[in-house]
């Protein structure tokens, strides 16, 4: 029977109402079903392997043995064990604002048997520290304040231009609800082949993105049109 027909998920509807277990597969990935910030709502689609399913898609097809990959916004830790059981945890680094989220990317990691480069920091211009928005559900939180249920934090900011030297990635994953805007205005792409950024219409207008994404045009990046999800975009050079 295959993973995801339909009568898998028939069999998974039931189990759903009976038992979730701690631990779930996700592409190859366990990931944790309980922890801070992980909702019925994030528990559900972790159960359904739907958890940031657009982004594992896109991450799947487009990730080459020789890429050295930075994700923007790690959360529990998903991503990043998927590039390190791909093409090996020194090839794989890390970066999560929310500190109670550091714990959970550990035991991902562990759970997996991977260990890629991982820190605490938001990613920014200049090294300090910057206020932080904590959602009730971690993947919503942010740099920029979306809701009134935020409890805003400060968190450690490292220089975004001297950690893309240090590493010198080939592949950006980004996904930090909102802060790519602020991101792309100030990266230096000089290495960056390749980009997978989710971006946030609710938070930004059109004409907001719209630049942004000009900028990395004009950067010599194309978007890739056959790998368009929603509001997940690829773009190579």
């Amino acid at each position: 029977m295959r993973r995801r027909s339909r009568t898998a998920r028939r069999i998974k509807k039931l189990l759903w109402r009976v038992h979730v277990p701690g631990w779930v597969d996700n592409h190859g990935v366990l990931l944790p079903t309980e922890g801070p910030g992980i909702s019925a709502g994030i528990r559900k689609q972790i159960f359904f392997s739907e958890y940031e399913d657009k982004e594992i898609e896109i991450v799947s097809r487009r990730l080459a043995s020789d890429d050295v990959v930075m994700e923007v916004g790690a959360g529990i830790g998903f991503l990043s064990a998927y590039c390190a059981k791909r093409i090996g945890s020194d090839r794989v680094f890390a970066y999560e604002a929310n500190p109670a989220l550091m714990e959970v990317i550990a035991a991902t990691y562990r759970a997996n048997g991977v260990a890629p480069s991982v820190r605490n920091a938001l990613l920014a211009q200049g090294e300090g520290s910057r206020e932080f928005h904590v959602e009730p559900e971690f993947w919503a939180s942010s740099s920029v304040q979306a809701s009134g249920a935020a409890t805003t934090i400060r968190v450690p900011q490292a220089d975004l231009n001297a950690e893309l030297a240090r590493v010198r990635p080939s592949f950006l994953i980004v996904d930090i609800e909102g802060g790519e805007v602020e991101f792309f205005e100030v990266a230096d792409l000089a290495s960056v082949r390749k980009i997978c950024v989710e971006t946030h219409p609710a938070i930004h207008s059109s004409a907001v993105l719209s630049r942004m994404l000009g900028r990395l045009i004009g950067q010599g990046f194309a978007l890739d049109f056959t790998l368009m999800r929603k509001h997940v975009l690829f773009l190579s050079r």
